[in-house]
């Protein structure tokens, strides 16, 4: 983890925030998936 940090912290300050802006999606984007998996387990299909 903290490599990615270092990794990170030496990219410039935009690459900064549009990495930020699509690791906030990806991080969205499995749980809207783990949540579906997990309602599609209730319903029985």
């Amino acid at each position: 983890m903290q490599t990615i940090i270092d990794f990170l912290e030496s990219l410039p300050p935009l690459l900064q925030l549009l990495a930020g802006i699509f690791g906030t999606l990806g991080i969205l984007k499995a749980l809207m998936l783990v949540a579906d998996y997990i309602e599609d387990k209730r319903e029985g299909k």
